[in-house]
C-alpha cells in the first residue's frame, strides 16, 4: 500500500471493540418514517465504490440517530468491517483541530493514522464533524488514498466538499395527521402525559404544533417535553408568536441539544459575519423566501444574494424548496429563526430596518398577485402561495400600522382582497381598513383609495349579512367618490346590489340600470358585469320575462384578461375565469326562476367546472346551492343523499368563513324535504364529514348531483300563464287563487316573502286587477 506522503506503512493497531458513543440510550430501533433513507445509507455503506458518505441537514434532524441505526445494521452482515465511533462534538476549531479525529487511532496526525491502519479494513465515523470539517477534509482525502480498505461515514450540516464526497442529505419529517412527525412527538411525552393527548382537537394541535417545528425531530421533542406542564394549545401559541419553548430536556441528552441556542451555537464559528448578518434578516421572515425578497430584506443586488444564499445552504442552515415555475425559494426553520431573530433583536436599528424592508416587500407582492390574479393564469397556485405566506402578510400589515403607513397598509389590503375572503380573513381586513380611514383624519387618504376602501369594506359585510355596516360603508364611499365618475358608478352598482339583499327591488332596478350605463361609458367590463348579475338577479324577482338578458350580455362582453387600473394597480379583481363562474351561477338562479331548470342545471355544472381550480369560499357554496335546488327541481328526488351531501358541504363552508346564503328560504323548503326523505342518522353523518371538506372536494360532489329524470307532465304551477305571465308568476297566481297568503306561498315555493309580493305586484299589474280577489277570478276564467 502506499502512505501519506510516501511515509512507510506499519500493521495498524485496530481496538478489538471500538468505542461507540450513543449520546445517552441508543434508540436505533425507531427511526419514525426513515426507513428508506436508512435502505439508501446501508446500501452505499456496503458498496466498496463509495468510501466517504457525508449526512448532512440542518441542526437537529437526527443525522447522528440514522447514523447510529446504519451502523448496528450493518454490524449484522457477514464480514463487516469493525467500526469506530469518534465524536467530535467537542472538538475545537484551529490548527489542531484534527487531533480529536484521529487520537481514537493512536494517531496525532492523519499520517500516522494512515501508518497505523494500513490495509486494514475499518469503517470509521466521524459524528458531529462540523467543527473541525474545513480542518480535516484535505488530510481525510489523503487518508482515503492511502487506506484502500477504510471506509468513512461523517454526519455535519457542513459538507467536507472533496472529491470523494458522496452527499446524502437528511431531511426533516413529514407532517401531518399520522405523521413520523406526531410519532416521534407522542414516544416523547411522559406516560402521564399522554393522557392529556385524547379527543381530535388535541390530536390536531399536536399536528400544528409538528408543522410549526417543521418536522425537525429534536424540536419536536423538546415540545413534546414541554407539553406536560404546559399542555399543547399553550405550546402551539407560544410557537404562533414566534416563541420557542422546551426548557425541559431528559439528563443525557447532549449538551447541545438541552437548549435551541446550545443547538445553534455549538457551531458558530462555522458562520461568518457576512452570513451571520444575512441569517438575522431573513429571521423576520415567517415562511417561503424567494430570491426577490433575500435581495430586498438584505439590501443586497442579485449575485450577493445568490452568494449569501448558497453559502447558507452549505451550512444547512436553510431548507429549500421548488417554488411556482420551478424557481427555489428558501426558509428558515423554526428553530434557526427564534435563535437568529433574537439576535437581531439585540440590535434595535437592524431590526427596524429589517421589519420595514420585510413589510416594503410584502406590499411588492400583494401587487404582483393582484396583477398575477388579473390576467386569470394559474389563479390557484397563486392562491396556494398567499396561503403560504399569510403569516408575513399579517406581520407586515402590523408593521405598516406601527409605523403609521396606513395608505401602504390599505393599498395591500384591497390587493389582497379575493384571497384574504377565501382564507378567512376578510373580516379583519376590513376592520383594519376602518381603523386606518379613522386613523388619517389629519392627513387623509385620496378619494380613490378612501372609496375603493370602503367599497371592500361594504362587499365583506354583505358577504357576511352585516347590511347595515354595508350602508354605512356606501355612503361614505359615495361621499369619497363624488367628483370620481368612474369610481361613483361603481359604488352605485355595490349599492343596488346591497338594496337587492334588503328586498328593495324597485330601487335595485333603477339604481343598477343607471349604473350600467355610467359603467359601460367608462369602458369598466368588470363592474359592468357585476352591476348586469345584479339587474338580472333583480329582474328575476320582480317576475320580468327579459331577466336573464343582462346576463347573457355581461358573459358575451366579459374578456378573457381583466387590465390593470394604472391609477390603482392594488385593486384586487377576481382572476375573469371566476367572474365568469359567478355569472353563470347567477344565470342558473334566473333560469330556474324562470321555470327552465334543464337550461340553470347545465348552467351550473358549467361554473362548478370553472370553479375546481379557481374558485374561493363564497362562489363554490353559491353554486353548490344553486346545484341542489335546481336538482330537486327537475322531478322527484331519485337520490336525494346526494343533495343532502352537497347542501351539508355549502353549509361547512360557509360556516367556516362566517358567510350567509341568499338562497335562505328555498334552502329551509329543501332541508325540510330531505328530513322527511333521508335517515336522520345519515344526514348527521353527512354534516360531520363535511367539516373540513376543501373547496375541490365539495366541488367534485356537487358534480355527481344529477337532474332527475321528469317521471311526470310538469306541474301546472311551472306552465306559462295568461296575459304574458311568466312561469314563475303564474305559479304564484294559482297558489293566491288557492287562497293562500303571502307568506305561505313563500313557505311552499322556497321563496321570500318579499318576492312573492314583488311577483303578485306584477301579476296584478299584467292581469290590470286591483286587489287579490280580482287576481283569483283572472285565474279561474283563464283556466275555463
Amino acid at each position: 500500500m502506499t502512505a501519506v506522503e510516501g511515509e512507510p506503512t506499519t500493521r495498524p493497531v485496530v481496538p478489538a471493540t471500538p468505542p461507540v458513543r450513543w449520546g445517552g440510550e441508543p434508540r436505533t430501533g425507531v427511526l419514525y418514517g426513515r426507513e428508506s433513507e436508512l435502505s439508501v445509507l446501508t446500501g452505499l455503506l456496503e458498496n466498496a465504490r463509495e468510501r466517504l458518505i457525508t449526512l448532512t441537514g440542518p441542526a437537529g434532524v437526527g443525522k447522528s440517530r440514522l447514523a447510529e441505526a446504519a451502523v448496528t445494521a450493518l454490524a449484522g452482515v457477514p464480514g463487516a468491517p469493525p467500526h469506530l465511533w469518534v465524536d467530535l462534538a467537542k472538538a475545537g476549531p484551529g490548527a489542531d483541530a484534527g487531533r480529536a479525529a484521529w487520537a481514537p487511532l493512536g494517531a496525532g496526525t492523519a499520517r500516522e493514522a494512515a501508518a497505523r491502519l494500513g490495509d486494514a479494513g475499518l469503517l470509521l465515523v466521524l459524528d458531529d464533524c462540523d467543527p473541525v470539517a474545513g480542518a480535516i477534509a484535505l488530510d481525510l482525502a489523503a487518508l482515503l488514498r492511502a487506506c484502500p480498505r477504510l471506509k468513512v461515514l461523517v454526519t455535519s450540516r457542513v459538507s467536507l466538499d472533496i472529491q470523494a464526497e458522496r452527499i446524502l442529505p437528511v431531511d426533516p419529517l413529514p407532517t401531518g395527521a399520522g405523521s413520523p412527525a406526531e410519532a416521534v412527538f407522542t414516544d416523547r411525552l411522559q406516560a402521564a402525559d399522554r393522557v392529556g393527548l385524547r379527543g381530535p382537537q388535541v390530536r390536531s394541535t399536536v399536528t400544528d404544533i409538528c408543522r410549526q417545528l417543521d418536522g425537525i425531530p429534536l424540536a419536536i421533542e423538546m415540545a413534546a417535553e414541554a407539553v406536560g406542564t404546559q399542555g399543547p394549545y399553550a405550546v402551539l401559541e407560544q410557537l404562533a408568536r414566534g416563541e420557542f419553548t422546551g426548557r425541559r430536556r431528559v439528563r443525557d441528552a447532549p449538551d447541545r441539544h438541552r437548549s435551541i441556542e446550545g443547538t445553534l451555537a455549538w457551531a458558530s464559528h462555522a458562520i461568518g459575519s457576512e452570513d451571520r448578518e444575512l441569517l438575522c434578516a431573513l429571521a423576520v421572515f415567517h415562511g417561503p423566501v424567494p430570491v426577490s425578497a433575500v435581495r430586498q430584506v438584505a439590501g443586497t443586488g442579485r449575485a450577493a444574494a445568490l452568494a449569501g444564499i448558497d453559502s447558507l445552504l452549505h451550512k444547512s442552515l436553510l431548507l429549500s424548496r421548488a417554488e411556482r415555475g420551478g424557481e427555489p425559494e428558501y426558509r428558515l426553520t423554526h428553530m434557526a429563526r427564534h435563535h437568529y431573530r433574537k439576535e437581531l433583536a439585540a440590535n434595535p436599528t437592524a431590526l427596524h430596518l429589517a421589519l420595514d424592508r420585510h413589510a416594503e416587500y410584502c406590499a411588492s407582492y400583494a401587487l404582483s398577485v393582484a396583477a398575477g390574479l388579473r390576467s386569470g393564469d394559474q389563479g390557484d397556485q397563486l392562491l396556494a402561495e398567499v396561503r403560504d405566506r399569510l403569516p408575513d402578510l399579517i406581520a407586515a400589515t402590523r408593521r405598516l400600522r406601527d409605523r403609521g403607513d396606513h395608505a401602504r397598509l390599505v393599498r395591500l389590503l384591497l390587493a389582497l382582497e379575493g384571497p384574504l375572503l377565501g382564507h378567512g380573513l376578510a373580516p379583519e381586513a376590513a376592520d383594519q381598513i376602518e381603523q386606518s380611514i379613522a386613523a388619517t383624519t389629519v392627513v387623509p387618504l385620496d378619494r380613490r383609495l378612501t372609496a375603493e376602501a370602503l367599497m371592500t369594506v361594504a362587499r365583506t359585510a354583505l358577504a357576511r349579512g352585516e347590511h347595515q355596516r354595508a350602508r354605512r360603508a356606501l355612503d361614505r364611499a359615495a361621499g369619497a367618490a363624488r367628483e370620481l365618475p368612474a369610481v361613483r358608478a361603481r359604488v352605485a352598482s355595490l349599492t343596488g346590489e346591497l338594496l337587492r339583499h334588503l328586498g328593495e327591488m324597485t330601487e335595485a332596478s333603477a339604481l343598477l340600470d343607471r349604473a350600467t350605463g355610467e359603467l359601460d361609458a367608462v369602458g369598466d367590463a368588470r363592474a359592468a358585469a357585476l352591476a348586469r348579475r345584479s339587474l338580472s338577479l333583480v329582474r328575476a324577482e320582480l317576475g320580468a320575462p327579459d331577466s336573464e338578458e343582462p346576463l347573457l350580455r355581461a358573459l358575451d362582453d366579459l374578456p378573457s384578461v381583466l387590465p390593470a387600473d394604472p391609477e390603482a394597480p392594488w385593486l384586487d379583481p377576481e382572476p375573469p375565469a371566476v367572474l365568469r363562474a359567478r355569472l353563470l351561477t347567477a344565470l342558473a338562479r334566473v333560469r330556474r326562476a324562470l321555470g327552465r331548470a334543464p337550461q340553470a342545471y347545465e348552467d351550473v355544472r358549467a361554473a362548478t367546472r370553472i370553479l375546481m381550480d379557481t374558485g374561493g369560499p363564497g362562489p363554490v357554496a353559491d353554486a353548490l346551492e344553486a346545484m341542489a335546488l335546481i336538482s330537486s327541481d327537475t322531478g322527484p328526488a331519485g337520490r336525494p343523499h346526494a343533495v343532502a351531501r352537497v347542501l351539508s358541504h355549502a353549509e361547512a363552508l360557509r360556516r367556516r368563513h362566517g358567510l350567509v346564503s341568499e338562497e335562505g328560504p328555498a334552502l329551509s323548503v329543501l332541508n325540510t324535504r330531505l328530513r322527511e326523505t333521508v335517515d336522520a342518522s345519515l344526514l348527521r353523518r353527512l354534516r360531520l364529514a363535511s367539516q373540513d371538506v376543501s373547496l375541490r372536494d365539495a366541488l367534485v360532489a356537487g358534480l355527481f348531483v344529477p337532474p332527475q329524470p321528469r317521471t311526470e307532465p310538469p306541474a301546472a304551477g311551472l306552465r306559462s300563464g295568461p296575459a304574458g305571465l311568466t312561469p314563475r308568476q303564474h305559479q304564484i297566481a294559482l297558489l293566491v287563487a288557492e287562497g293562500l297568503t303571502n307568506r305561505q306561498a313563500a313557505g311552499k315555493l322556497g321563496i321570500s316573502e318579499w318576492t312573492v309580493a314583488n311577483h303578485l305586484r306584477v301579476v296584478m299589474q299584467k292581469l290590470q286587477c286591483t286587489s287579490r280577489v280580482h287576481v283569483v277570478r283572472a285565474v279561474q276564467q283563464a283556466d275555463r
